[in-house]
């Protein structure tokens, strides 16, 4: 419901994109991070809170789950892993201090509302639609950045 689907999105976003892996466009790889984040933030906020929090711990490193699947996937050396982690995690704490989100978060927002009346095929289209907002606010930021 949270990793499953953001990897889905965040893969094919990279392979528009053209990386078929996912791990050599940053851009996706901090979208995946985001939207495990904010995903996992709605689903801590509204239905731990009704169910008691036993699995809130295991959601807290759901995002750097995710990325280790793909760095696995991407068959990096496991002593390179926590290096790179790091550094994503670094890039995304800049990118999100820079206000790139804005945009996708208010999709995602809607994408969790489809999600909890079980409209699947509505939830992954908001999705996607949350996905290239985030990483067009990347984009637009480092051209910025650059001053292109």
């Amino acid at each position: 419901m949270i990793v499953a689907p953001s990897l889905k999105v965040s893969a094919e976003l990279a392979a528009s994109r053209g990386d078929p892996t996912l791990l050599q466009d940053l851009p996706s790889m901090l979208c995946l991070i985001h939207m495990v984040d904010s995903l996992k933030s709605y689903y801590v906020d509204e239905w731990l809170v009704m169910n008691g929090m036993p699995s809130e711990e295991s959601l807290q490193n759901a995002a750097e789950a995710a990325c280790m699947m793909v760095l696995t996937e991407g068959n990096v050396p496991k002593n390179d892993m926590p290096t790179m982690i790091s550094a994503l995690n670094r890039a995304y704490q800049q990118v999100i201090a820079e206000g790139v989100s804005a945009e996708s978060d208010a999709v995602i927002k809607r994408a969790w509302e489809s999600v909890k009346k079980n409209e699947n095929a509505q939830f992954l289209a908001l999705l996607e639609q949350a996905a290239k907002k985030f990483v067009l606010g990347i984009d637009a930021w480092e051209k910025s950045r650059n001053g292109h």
